[in-house]
Formats: structure tokens, sequence, C-alpha cells
């Protein structure tokens, strides 16, 4: 089978869908090739040289194609507008490579809607990925924002949309719920989908040695309990929400619980990190790098939007701290505390209630074996597979 992933953006470097299912569908014998933009992740983030330039470069890459082992990279020219990333020359690609399956993500953007259009001209099967949580998506509340809503998300287009893509995947149920209340998507065409982990990068296997050496380095001692954030250093993340917490710790006393911030963000935000007893702020790393990371700490703590990262330490055999307006909890049973968002004093309560050894192995085993069975990119690509042969042979067969 031909499978064309379409993506706005990518960065080698980062470890999204887009980077690990193309992949993982090469893996199991498939084709694949992705078309993308010459454009960076966040690119168009008017934040993008405070947070992302020192790690992936210019915002903009070179063109052209690049093949790997698993699957070839199609770089294309872009232009942005207030519309979104059109990737100039995509329906060529299309023609050109001709692919049984196209999977795309986010069901209100340019690049989606122009794919919706060209599915009956080219007759390929095409899946829409959605990751519209409730903590980064805010729903009409009045006539006046129903209609800007409407406006600024191009309803106009969503027609070809709902008809022309055959399976939506919501990756949580609060994303299942907006997209089907707001966006009108027929609930009988999704299928609940979690983002998954590259467990061959993320798993428990530890390095005592790689383990011990870190923690040295950065002047953790064998009795400290290290509470780890990665990603953005931005409000909309949070990350200062547990620097605070931490310093409250020190200030009543359990100076052996420490903060690791990996990220980087607005230079006032990261200095407010640093000024938090007990926090220590390290650059962006490398996907690969990341496994020694969690397992050098010792809780995973994400206090505003979810991530994938949370996946990859859970992997890693980490317990996590969210907060609780995160609805995905099927995630946490058994490996996960919930505290009152945007309080910090009881973040600071909840990291307590970990501070026993035997307890957080086996909230992290928990989670480590629930990534192994249901969030593997593996364990996500086979199911697709299943269903991409579905529609490719009821298409045929109409034919």
């Amino acid at each position: 089978m031909k499978i064309l992933i379409v993506s706005d953006w990518y960065s080698e470097s980062m470890g999204y869908s887009e980077n690990f299912l193309p992949m993982a569908f090469g893996k199991l014998n498939q084709e694949v090739h992705l078309v993308t933009s010459n454009l960076q992740v966040y690119a168009t983030s008017t934040d993008y040289d405070k947070v992302y330039k020192n790690k992936l470069g210019n915002s903009q890459t070179k063109t052209g194609v690049f093949k790997n082992l698993y699957f070839t990279l199609h770089r294309n020219y872009s232009e942005v507008s207030r519309y979104g990333i059109n990737i100039i020359g995509l329906e060529e690609k299309i023609k050109k490579l001709n692919p049984d399956v196209i999977y795309c993500f986010e069901i209100n953007l340019l690049t989606t809607a122009l794919l919706a259009k060209l599915k009956p001209k080219y007759n390929f099967c095409l899946f829409c990925e959605s990751r519209m949580h409730s903590s980064v998506f805010s729903p009409p509340t009045n006539l006046i924002s129903k209609v800007k809503f409407w406006i600024s998300n191009r309803h106009f287009w969503l027609e070809d949309v709902i008809n022309n893509v055959d399976i939506f995947y919501p990756i949580a149920p609060d994303v299942y719920f907006n997209i089907t209340n707001y966006f009108c998507i027929p609930s009988e065409k999704c299928k609940l989908a979690s983002l998954s982990v590259e467990t061959g990068i993320f798993n428990s296997e530890r390095n005592e040695v790689s383990v011990t050496r870190f923690r040295e380095k950065l002047g953790f001692g064998d009795a400290d309990i290290v509470c780890v954030y990665t990603g953005r250093f931005t409000a909309d993340k949070g990350p200062l929400i547990l620097g605070q917490a931490i310093d409250y710790l020190h200030e009543i006393g359990y100076v052996f619980i420490k903060g690791l911030f990996i990220g980087c963000g607005d230079a006032d935000y990261q200095s407010q990190l640093q000024n938090c007893k007990g926090c220590t702020t390290l650059p962006f790393v490398e996907p690969k790098d990341l496994p020694n990371i969690y397992h050098s700490s010792d809780i995973g703590v994400w206090p505003l939007q979810e991530s994938t990262s949370q996946l990859d330490a859970m992997a890693c055999g980490l317990p996590i701290i969210v907060n609780d307006t995160v609805e995905d909890v099927d995630r946490f049973e058994g490996n996960g505390v919930r505290f009152k968002k945007n309080d910090f004093k009881d973040l600071a309560k909840k990291i307590l209630l970990l501070v026993e050894t035997e307890q957080r192995v086996n909230m992290g085993a928990i989670g480590a074996n629930r990534i192994k069975q249901k969030y593997s990119w593996e364990v996500f690509a086979q199911q697709r597979l299943v269903e991409f042969f579905y529609f490719v042979n009821k298409k045929c067969t109409l034919l």
C-alpha cells in the first residue's frame, strides 16, 4: 500500500506524530511518503525565535526530496496567509505519487480542505487526525463569537471535509466532543485513537551508569526526588506552576524535592523559573536523549496542557501529575495523580503523596506496561492499516 502523510510543517529533531508515524508504517513494509512545507514546526508562531530557533535553526529550511530507511520526505515551498499554510505543488505531488491513502492532521486546516476537495478527482482514501483538546480549544459562547468562529474556521469548507474524509481520529474523548459538537463532524465517522510512543526509544530499560552521571552532573543526590517537565517555557504550558510548587516545598522544609525543566521560552518566563528554589533549567534536547532524562527523574509533571511528552515519560516508568481538567483519564489511571488547576500549593501536596520510592516504582510500572500494550506507534500503525485496507478494498470493489 502507498501511504501519503501530509503535514503543514516538519522538524527532524522533534517527537511528534509526523516524525514517528511515517516510520511506523515503513517498518510494516508499506511505501510511505511524507509531504510537507519548508517550514519548521511552529514556524508561524510569534515566539518561534525565542522558543525554537536555538534548537531548530531558521524557521524555513531547504526544499527537496530526501529518502531515509523507512519513508521519503518531500519538502515543498509554502505560502502563509491568514487562512493558514499552503503547501505549493501539493496537488502535483498527489498526481505523481498516486497514493492509496492520505493521512493528514486537523480538520480546520487549509491543507485538509484542499485534500478533501481533491479526493474525488484522484480517488484516494482520506483519514484525518484531530488534537483539539479542551485545554487549547475555546468554543464560541455567544452569537458574535459563533459568527467569528464560523468565519475564522472557514465552515464553508467543512462540508467537503465532512463528506470526503473516511475516518476522523480524535486523540482523546474531549477532542471527540469538540469536533462533533462544534464542527459537526458525524460521530459515526469518528474513532478514538490516542497519540502513541516510539517504544524503541522510550521504554523502562535504564542505564544506571548514565543515570548516575546525569544526576551527579546536575547536583542531584541519591535521596533527591526530581520532578521533570519537558516542553515550551510559556504561560499556556504552565511550567512555572511546577516551579512555584518546588519553591514552596523548599520554603516549608522539603529541600530534597527538585525541579528539572527541559525546553526553552521567553527570557522573562525562563528567568522566573530559574529563580524558583530547587529548580534547574536545560535547553531542548533530541528525542533520543530524553529517555535518560526521564530515567534520571522520579516524577513527571505537566501542569496545564496535554503533551505527547507525558506518554514518553510514562513509557520510561515515571508516575505522572496533571491538572484536574485533563479529560483523558484512561492514560493516568493507576499511574497518575491530579491537582487543582493553577494551584501550586495543591500541586505541592500531590508531589508529597509520591515521596515513597516503592509507590513511584509501582505506579511507573503500571504506566510503562500500559504504553507498551496500548500506546506504541507499532500498535497504532497496525490498527490503522486494518482500517486503511478496508477502505481501499471497499473503493476497489465499488470501482
